[in-house]
């Protein structure tokens, strides 16, 4: 049996403490594990916090991570107005639209909220949804300890990068962990940071891992984890055909099709392209060394088990170019030819799957409820490209 003391404080993988049942009672995220889940809240990883509404788990949030991911989401919805408002200079050159619909669009996208205003509000929802909690760093920072850890240059703060720059983390850092003491609370807190990973080798309070979909198998009641694993394995779920299977790839099958994807291509003539089209070819779910399929168990709760894995996915990309010549003449382009061209490409995605039933049962009696499909592909390069 792994002595749960000698754990905490440590940098670990849910592999590590898939053993034993760990005394967490708060978990924590920082802001790169929000902006890599796409500050996605209401679907996939994120969205499967709302298991800990009304568990013992308390989800903390520090008010220097809370304010970091109000200034990424801010910067965000600032590149999408700008491009809105080079869209509609562009609709009133290209389309004629009058000036008029013009200022009306415009008027409408500046009657919204400021930037910070949104992201707060969106931010302060999806605490309430998970029932979240904010951190004030002012009322647990010791100064002492902060200027300590900087001129000694120990963890958060590393040599080989301007140490200014590390302050945020530190104080996140200090304030969580002077949280934990106040409240006899032991923290897991995800980030694939150096930093915060070194910080946790010295904590009494702390322990990192570096995945959401880890921090949320070490969570779950530990016998039920073993038993769900086992049955995996033993039953080769993952492995064999059956329904599971078949639902997942008809799942990824269902995620590509109709869906847009950017053209990235390069020719010795003027082109454009047009009806782009993907197709499913195939995939692999990612394995480990030893073959087994990486699966992390996200959430139990009754007969409903939701499992994270990750699929690589060949497709068949199809575009119609149209390719063009000058004439210089009169300055305008004559059309040459149309021509479709086609690009393999391939990618990774997560994948939640939700199964219902009896886990203790025969593998065929478990249901799948849901197979949601997180990423997909977003460019397809064509290379050179010319007329056929």
């Amino acid at each position: 049996m792994i002595n749960f003391r000698s754990i905490v404080g440590r940098v670990v993988t849910s592999k590590d403490i898939s053993r034993v049942e760990l005394d967490f009672g708060a978990l924590t995220i920082d802001n790169a594990v929000l902006k890599g889940e796409g500050y996605r809240f209401y679907d996939g990883l994120l969205y499967q916090m709302v298991q800990f509404r009304t568990s013992p788990i308390r989800v903390v949030q520090t008010d220097i991570v809370h304010n970091e991911a109000i200034k990424h989401m801010g910067s965000e919805i600032t590149r999408a107005r700008s491009s809105i408002n080079q869209a509609l200079r562009s609709a009133k050159k290209q389309l004629h639209i009058s000036d008029e619909n013009i200022e009306a669009a415009r008027a409408l996208l500046d009657s919204m909220d400021d930037e910070k205003s949104i992201c707060e509000n969106r931010l302060l929802k999806y605490y309430g949804l998970i029932g979240a909690e904010v951190i004030e760093s002012d009322k647990y920072l010791d100064i002492s300890k902060l200027l300590a850890k900087y001129f000694s240059t120990t963890a958060p703060f590393e040599k080989s990068k301007d140490k200014k720059n590390e302050f945020p983390d530190a104080i996140a850092l200090l304030s969580l962990e002077a949280w934990g003491e106040e409240n006899k609370i032991n923290v897991l807190a995800v980030s694939q940071d150096i930093g915060w990973k070194d910080f946790a080798e010295s904590s009494n309070r702390i322990t990192v891992v570096s995945t959401l979909p880890e921090a949320l198998e070490v969570l779950q009641p530990h016998s039920q984890v073993v038993s769900i694993m086992g049955q995996i394995i033993e039953d080769s779920m993952l492995q064999e055909d059956n329904h599971i299977l078949d639902s997942i790839e008809s799942n990824l099958i269902s995620s590509v099709e109709n869906y847009e994807v950017a053209v990235t291509a390069s020719s010795y003539l003027y082109f454009e392209w047009d009806n782009v089209s993907i197709s499913y070819i195939s995939h692999e779910l990612d394995c480990d060394e030893h073959g087994e399929v990486v699966v992390n168990v996200v959430s139990i709760s009754g007969g409903v088990v939701v499992l994270k894995l990750s699929a690589t996915v060949d497709v068949e990309v199809e575009a119609d170019f149209s390719f063009y010549m000058k004439d210089f003449v009169d300055d305008s382009y004559m059309n040459l030819v149309n021509t479709t061209h086609t690009a393999k490409e391939k990618y990774n995605t997560a994948i939640l799957l939700t199964l219902t039933g009896d886990f203790s049962q025969d593998f065929k009696n478990l249901n799948v409820d849901r197979v949601e499909v997180l990423e997909t592909l977003q460019e397809a390069n064509f290379g050179d490209v010319e007329p056929m």
